[in-house]
């Protein structure tokens, strides 16, 4: 199919352990005529040995190498600008017209060829979940003085489409933006704000994620355990978080969003872990809220 010779599907890791294998896998036998590729950030160190002759290794060094500037405003330089490593993909792999980037803890189901062929034939730049930026989107504030107004536009990226034009577009104004680091920005742009921004200043293609398939359960939270997929509904859909056991536990202690979740016997965080027995005691439970409710504190008091 044209969509096999023209698009190239890459899984964006910063491990590689058997759970990011089984996404690996689905992603496989979901594309099985398109070239899939394995981006794995190793900033933190070697990711080890990958067996798949598809693998492109990169770290913090290497974007800033490219002429990015080594700024973020919270967690690390790649999670804040998740976008970087697609720019360097597109340096390394550029013999293809669109990039489909997926991180390893999301999944598509349906038939992938067509959707990558829907998805060119309706000449999309980017096609990514939007997020109504508007004055109750946490990050509008912080971005206010680059991006005034109605300039401002938001996206979900954990899965996203790009034309090669329109990642050879931002990786330019990420450079141009770069300039002695990026000293006359305040704040530095996060990638959720920067990418649709710039496709929509530069009058680019930006078609919604929803599309093309359901879009239910595709947001930051709550999870999605792996084991659980097969009791979603059947049909085109992007999923966002899957995890294994073990990750998803850690997320439903880290980010539920109210204290009192995690005392009440009835919440949906306590029918959750309900499910693993034995596996969180309640030290860890009240420490996981503890730590919850400075989180959502330092966040009242305007913190990154």
């Amino acid at each position: 199919m044209i969509a096999a010779r023209k698009c190239a599907v890459v899984l964006k890791t910063y491990a590689w352990d058997s759970f990011v294998h089984r996404q690996f896998r689905r992603l496989q036998s979901m594309f099985p005529d398109t070239d899939v590729f394995l981006s794995v950030d190793e900033t933190n160190g070697f990711a080890g040995t990958i067996p798949h002759d598809r693998v492109l290794r990169t770290c913090n060094a290497d974007m800033v190498t490219m002429g990015f500037a080594n700024r973020f405003e919270k967690g690390s330089l790649i999670w804040w600008n998740a976008d970087y490593t697609h720019y360097q993909v597109r340096a390394r792999i550029p013999d293809y017209d669109y990039y489909l980037f997926v991180e390893y803890d999301a999944c598509i189901t349906g038939d992938g060829s067509r959707m990558l062929a829907d998805m060119m034939a309706d000449g999309a730049d980017l096609v990514a979940h939007p997020i109504d930026s508007g004055p109750q989107w946490y990050w509008t504030r912080f971005h206010a003085a680059l991006y005034p107004g109605t300039r401002l536009h938001a996206s979900l990226n954990c899965i996203s489409f790009f034309s090669a034009r329109a990642l050879d577009h931002l990786a330019g104004r990420r450079r141009a933006m770069s300039v002695a680091n990026g000293a006359e920005i305040t704040f530095w742009p996060l990638g959720e704000a920067f990418v649709a921004s710039e496709v929509m200043a530069a009058g680019l293609s930006f078609l919604p994620l929803a599309r093309y398939g359901d879009v239910s359960h595709y947001n930051w939270f709550p999870p999605v355990l792996e084991t659980d997929l097969g009791r979603l509904p059947t049909g085109p859909a992007f999923i966002h978080p899957v995890l294994d056991r073990k990750r998803y536990i850690a997320s439903l202690l880290r980010h539920t969003h109210f204290v009192r979740h995690y005392f009440m016997s009835g919440s949906a965080l306590r029918r959750e872990l309900a499910r693993f027995p034995g596996e969180v005691s309640r030290v860890q439970l009240y420490r996981a809220a503890a730590n919850r409710a400075k989180e959502r504190l330092r966040l009242a008091c305007g913190g990154t």
